[in-house]
């Protein structure tokens, strides 16, 4: 039984190893558009302190640029 089970869960790791997403290369994160997680974090934290509240419709973006 217990090799049974052990055979089951090699067999859907290796199936879910072969599901994963290619790495990015260079080329595709360069100049690539995403939110700027650290300026949004800041803008939430600024806003706690201030006891606002903050709804984003648009993240502010940032451009990855790679050396």
């Amino acid at each position: 039984m217990r090799s049974l089970l052990l055979a089951i869960l090699t067999a859907v790791t290796i199936a879910a190893t072969g599901c994963a997403p290619a790495p990015l290369t260079r080329a595709e994160v360069d100049g690539r558009v995403v939110c700027n997680a650290d300026r949004m974090d800041q803008v939430e934290r600024e806003a706690r302190r201030a006891f606002k509240e903050v709804h984003w419709i648009h993240c502010p973006q940032a451009v990855l640029r790679t050396m």
